[in-house]
């Protein structure tokens, strides 16, 4: 490759001005909810630290080898067949032997007739959930018997676990530490937690959930309104104090991001949400930001609206239910059975029936659902904040000068880490992404053959 001569120093200034403009206009041009990264359902709701299955294969002699996929290496697997204790599995990657596991000791079953259900529980006992797997066989000579060519056996299995080769994020990716915020602010939001909240170690997650919003929603009561610029950067602990003093208000942004902190401290781990929509295939804001908490207890994601008084929506058999699940039910309008956990002391004072003053109730999702059905129509973007947890720049630049960890933030979502989207319709959020990085890519290429040049021009 030959370096730019001397002379190519004025082409190559004029290269790099056009580069920069061209990166300016899209920078200062773009809409407020452009960035984002499309994302599947399995990518944001299986995280890392719940076993899932990349693939199967049939090992010879008839052993079927689970390719898992999990933050955890069990050393070894205590197994059951059709229920009944078996051999132990030793290793991280288990191997199930397909023939000859009958109680009786008999390997001679016709394949034809295999059929069974294993459980490999990992040890220690409580180090993670069970696996079930059903495996049904039918052997390739019941094919030709038929008339149809076959080569080889075939083996079906049936589990409940997410099967495919699909990314993984761990629990910890989605879960902020704060340490931008400083040990101090920490300290006093922790004691706030233990000594106001009344969150306990023996706590289950989700009371940790009802001790968090409903110190919340008594605190932050009367401080709906609009918010001031300056809550753009701030961090949520000094957002709360604020609206708590009645010096600040806040939407439903900041309720969202206040409640994340304080679940976070609590130990649930809790991400922010929020919503775009499209409109003359431009993307505009919808208004309303929520959050999602990990419940361990069911090894899912729950949809939490602190703004609405809700802390968990749960299907008819008690499944928790997350932001995606609730747009699938918007489209379909299948709500019945759907119950919400929610406090009847603020948004749902009207709601018919009792409850204990401060106290969560479950009541039928449709009817406090009202934002859920305009939020979450056709065209929604539903988008997931990846931590550090501050807002989003919007047209004021010069908040970018008053905090580094708000600047940096925004220049790493603005180029190579916007949040991650789901949609039900197809989306321009990669090609966006895309042409940002070109371009800037394309100015510090400029930038560095331009100064190559005027170095040469120097000498």
């Amino acid at each position: 490759m030959r370096l730019p001569s001397r002379k190519s120093a004025p082409w190559l200034a004029l290269l790099f001005a056009i580069v920069l403009a061209a990166n300016l206009w899209v920078c200062f041009t773009r809409g407020w909810e452009d960035s984002f990264r499309p994302k599947s359902y399995a990518t944001l709701y299986y995280p890392l630290d719940m076993p899932s299955l990349r693939r199967w294969e049939v090992e010879s002699p008839k052993v079927l080898r689970l390719d898992l996929v999990w933050n955890k290496k069990p050393a070894s697997w205590q197994l059951l067949v059709d229920g009944k204790p078996s051999a132990a599995v030793i290793g991280a990657v288990p191997k199930l032997h397909l023939v000859g596991e009958l109680y009786d000791g008999s390997s001679s079953v016709p394949l034809d007739d295999f059929k069974h259900r294993y459980t490999l529980r990992p040890q220690p006992a409580g180090s993670g959930p069970d696996l079930e797997f059903t495996v049904n066989a039918i052997s390739a000579e019941l094919y030709r018997k038929n008339g149809m060519q076959w080569a080889k056996d075939i083996y079906l299995v049936q589990t409940a676990l997410p099967t495919g080769a699909f990314g993984r994020d761990p629990l910890s990716y989605w879960t902020d530490d704060y340490r931008y915020m400083g040990a101090e602010a920490l300290a006093a939001a922790d004691r706030v937690v233990r000594e106001e909240m009344g969150v306990r170690d023996g706590d289950d997650t989700l009371t940790r959930m009802d001790k968090v919003v409903r110190y919340l929603r008594t605190k932050l009561a009367d401080s709906g309104g609009v918010p001031k610029d300056d809550f753009r950067w701030l961090n949520p602990w000094a957002m709360c104090q604020e609206m708590i003093a009645g010096t600040g208000k806040g939407w439903c942004t900041q309720n969202a991001q206040i409640y994340v902190f304080f679940a976070n401290r609590a130990g649930v781990p809790t991400r922010f949400v929020f919503g775009a929509n499209t409109q003359d295939d431009v993307i505009i804001y919808t208004g309303h930001s929520w959050a999602e908490s990990w419940v361990k207890e069911q090894g899912r994601w729950t949809y939490v609206d602190v703004t609405q008084s809700i802390v968990a929506v749960q299907d008819k058999h008690g499944a928790l239910l997350n932001s995606a699940d609730i747009l699938h039910l918007v489209e379909h309008d299948a709500f019945d059975g759907t119950t919400a956990r929610i406090f009847k002391d603020w948004s749902w004072k009207t709601l018919p029936g009792e409850a204990p003053p401060l106290t969560t109730v479950n009541v039928p999702f449709a009817a406090v659902n009202w934002l859920a059905r305009q939020e979450f129509n056709r065209q929604a973007i539903i988008k997931y904040r990846h931590p550090p947890n501050v807002e989003d720049i919007r047209d004021v630049y010069s908040m970018l000068l008053q905090d580094r960890t708000f600047a940096w933030v925004n220049f790493k979502r603005y180029l190579w880490d916007p949040p991650a989207a789901y949609s039900l319709l197809p989306t321009e959020g990669a090609h966006t992404y895309r042409v940002r990085q070109w371009l800037f890519g394309a100015l510090v290429l400029a930038g560095l053959l331009l100064g190559v040049a005027l170095m040469r021009r120097r000498d």
